[in-house]
Order: C-alpha cells, then sequence, then structure tokens
C-alpha cells in the first residue's frame, strides 16, 4: 500500500494512506470547527490536550471508584437495611470525604512536616532552573517551592500546602549530584516524578481515597482508649465490692463493649486499605510516565535504578528514620505478597520495567 508522509520540522512521520487520509479527515473536521486552519503542530497539540484531559478524567473517576468502594466496606449494613437511604447518602459522605481529604493534604501534612522540610535556600541555581522549566512544561503554572531534608538517603517527595505546592529532595541527593554520582538527566526524571504527583493532584486524591479509613481508624483508637478505661474502672469497683454494684457492672460491660468494637472498627480499616494502597500504586506508575515524558523512559528507569543502588550502599537505620515514609520513592521494604497489600509503592523493579517496555516502543 503507498504510504504518505508527513514533514514537522526535523521529525518525518511514516504512515499508510489509509491512516493519513483519516488523519487529515479529522483535522480537517476540526480545523472547521475552529475556524481556521490548523498546522500539523496545533492539531496534534490538540489531541495530546484531549488526551491529557481524558486521562485525568479517569483517574478521578477510578479515585471516586475506590471512595465509593471504600465507603460500602464501612456502610454496608445500611445497605442491606435500606438500600435506598444508603444510596441517597453518597453525597454527603462525597463531601465528608473532601473536607477531610483537603484538611489532610493542605494543612495536616504541610504541618506536620514543618520541622522536617525546610525551604532549600543555597539551592544549586540549575536545580531551581530545571524545577522551573519542568514545571512549565508540565503545566503547572506555580513553580513548587524546593525544600530539602537532612538524610543521607537519595530520594525526593511532593506535597501540597495552602501556600503552595512543594517538592523537597534529600541532602543524599543533592550530594549525589553535586558529586557527580547523579548526572542532570537522571535528577531532572525525579523531579519530574514528583511533579507528576502534584499535577495530578495525588495529594488530595490520596486523602480522599483514605479520609473514611482514618475517620474509622481513628474511631477504633478512641473506641479502645475510652473503653479500656471505663472497662477497667468498672471492673475493679465491681470486683473491690461485696454488695451488688449494678451502675459499675453495666459500665464494665459497656467498655469493654468499646474495646472490642474499637478493635472491629480498626480491622475493617486495615481491610479497606487494601483498595487505598492499590489506588497509591497506581499513582506511582503514572508519575512514573510524568517523568519519561519530561525525560525519556530510559533516563526514568535509569533514575529509579541510581535510587535503589546509591540507597543500598546507605545503612538500613537511615530509611526508618524518614517523616511520612509511605510518600517517599522508596522500595517496599515487604517481602510477602499479603505484606505487599499495603505497600504504597510498586517493587522498583516493576516500575523500571513497565519503562523499560515503554522504550522499547519508542
Amino acid at each position: 500500500m503507498k504510504e504518505e508522509e508527513i514533514k514537522m520540522e526535523k521529525v518525518t512521520v511514516t504512515m499508510t494512506e489509509n491512516a493519513y487520509k483519516e488523519v487529515n479527515m479529522l483535522k480537517a473536521k476540526i480545523s472547521a470547527k475552529k475556524g481556521k486552519a490548523l498546522s500539523w503542530d496545533e492539531f496534534f497539540e490538540l489531541l495530546l490536550n484531549r488526551e491529557r484531559k481524558k486521562k485525568d478524567l479517569t483517574s478521578w473517576l477510578y479515585t471516586l471508584g475506590i471512595f465509593i468502594a471504600i465507603t460500602f466496606v464501612f456502610t454496608f449494613p445500611l445497605y442491606i437495611g435500606a438500600p435506598l437511604a444508603a444510596l441517597s447518602l453518597i453525597p454527603m459522605y462525597l463531601l465528608i470525604g473532601f473536607i477531610v481529604a483537603f484538611f489532610s493534604a493542605y494543612v495536616l501534612t504541610p504541618w506536620s512536616l514543618r520541622k522536617e522540610m525546610r525551604p532549600f535556600d543555597s539551592a544549586p541555581l540549575q536545580v531551581l532552573k530545571s524545577l522551573e522549566e519542568l514545571s512549565n512544561r508540565v503545566g503547572i503554572k506555580k513553580v513548587p517551592k524546593l525544600m530539602i531534608k537532612e538524610t543521607l538517603e537519595i530520594n525526593a517527595c511532593a506535597y501540597a500546602s495552602l501556600s503552595g505546592d512543594r517538592v523537597c529532595v534529600t541532602k543524599g541527593l543533592m550530594d549525589a549530584y553535586q558529586t557527580g554520582r547523579m548526572d542532570e538527566k537522571e535528577l531532572n526524571a525525579i523531579l519530574g516524578h514528583e511533579l507528576g504527583h502534584i499535577r495530578n493532584r495525588d495529594s488530595l486524591r490520596w486523602g480522599v481515597v483514605l479520609s473514611w479509613i482514618s475517620i474509622c481508624d481513628t474511631m477504633g483508637n478512641l473506641f479502645i482508649i475510652i473503653g479500656t478505661a471505663v472497662g477497667v474502672t468498672g471492673t475493679v469497683a465491681v470486683a473491690g465490692s461485696r454488695e451488688e454494684r449494678a451502675f459499675e457492672f453495666v459500665m464494665a460491660i459497656i467498655g469493654w463493649a468499646s474495646v472490642i468494637a474499637g478493635f472491629i472498627m480498626k480491622i475493617i480499616a486495615k481491610i479497606a486499605s487494601i483498595l487505598a494502597f492499590h489506588h497509591s500504586r497506581r499513582q506511582e506508575y503514572a508519575a512514573d510516565e510524568v517523568a519519561a515524558e519530561l525525560t525519556s523512559p530510559e533516563v526514568a528507569a535509569g533514575a529509579l535504578q541510581k535510587i535503589e543502588d546509591l540507597n543500598n550502599e546507605l545503612i538500613a537505620k537511615e530509611l526508618s528514620m524518614l517523616p511520612y515514609s509511605d510518600r517517599w520513592q522508596m522500595q517496599p521494604r515487604n517481602t510477602s505478597w499479603i505484606d505487599s497489600l499495603w505497600d504504597t509503592h510498586p517493587p522498583m523493579e516493576k516500575r523500571i520495567s513497565e519503562l523499560k517496555r515503554i522504550s522499547e516502543f519508542l
């Protein structure tokens, strides 16, 4: 079959005649709707923007789906007794979930990290320039503030705040970059990964899926603490008296029943969190793709491998000293498949493998 060629500056795209006709027709129809003739650059950029918006919408729908599934785990008795009434409460659940998620992502997290993550005032100018350029390329209007964590581990993370987003690098990562153990492209891939989290609003989405789990787990802790205090008080009062103490007996029963209820709530929260951590691992793959787009799949894979290799040189106790360790690009330390259900990050070898698969088709 005859082939047509489309030349775009320094790039030549080869396609079959039928494919070219279909693409050219699509370009013509979009141009007609726009009321102007689109160049090939404008046409493909429009298609890419549509694909990005579609991907963002799909990601949010997936997040909401996980949220609804988790909500169902906590409220399934209502669906058995009054399913229609339970369904009507979904908007309220969503509102509560987003309020909790917003507070957690934009207030609680940055507040808890305020002493650990310091502004990187002495950051190399090239790193600041790269962060700005990558932010512009990924579509982030306000460049995130660069922070630093004083630890020897080679790593980076991103988080949100009311005053703007933050990208935090470790001292170990900067030392590796400045001593030449990690080159500029690899550093850009790491920064690109964190910018991917920011562009995708992963802090907020993670907070949404985790909202009911956090509420249930916190309530479980309160039930256990208060129930233990009430139960012990009632039990001691009953055991220490020879008279019939009905009130103290009831108090002891209520207290220990609260403890049991608290443990049940924590077990339910633990089971429901399997869905949340699955969602977190998907976010990591998506952020890796952003890093690959900003640099290349080979560079992104190489950066992940470099993180792994350099961190393997550090003593194990350095890894456990990081705050909010689930937010960092570290390989899960769990070994069994059961433990892996609660990993926030996929195994490093799988992330590298996914990037290499993309590279094969470039």
